[in-house]
């Protein structure tokens, strides 16, 4: 196989895995990756992707910010509650898998994901409301 033909096919690779990854990502799940939910004057997040020890991704990142800045300011809500899933881990941390394979082709979600993790991990840390996250099983990670 001539050198260039090769060189191409490795480069594909990673854009192939990529797409297979956004995919995936894109299709529709069974559950949400993130449940919203009030129970009584508590405000409670679950993070919902036991299968992947319920590694962050963007799109969980995306729903949990604007809820927690309209809890924040939400005169019915006392405290904001964090959990997971599954009951193996609370957090694996960001999915880094799906960063790398964006990474590799020059695709912006790495970039789009660390700004907006930090974004929502500021928001968090200056929330007006008290945050308890209950921690259980494997924790990584910002």
């Amino acid at each position: 196989m001539p050198l260039t033909v090769l060189t191409s096919a490795c480069r594909l690779k990673p854009l192939y895995r990529l797409q297979r990854i956004q995919a995936h990502m894109m299709s529709s799940h069974v559950e949400p990756e993130v449940l919203l939910e009030k129970a009584g004057r508590a405000a409670l997040i679950t993070m919902n992707r036991p299968k992947v020890l319920n590694a962050l991704n963007l799109s969980m990142i995306r729903q949990i910010y604007p809820q927690l800045k309209k809890w924040e300011n939400d005169s019915e809500t006392d405290i904001v509650v964090i959990k997971a899933a599954g009951g193996k881990a609370f957090c694996a941390g960001g999915d880094i898998r799906a960063v790398t394979e964006a990474g590799k082709v020059g695709n912006s979600l790495a970039q789009d994901f660390f700004r907006e993790e930090y974004i929502l991990n500021n928001a968090i840390g200056s929330c007006r409301k008290p945050y308890v996250a209950i921690i259980d099983g494997i924790t990584m990670g910002g």
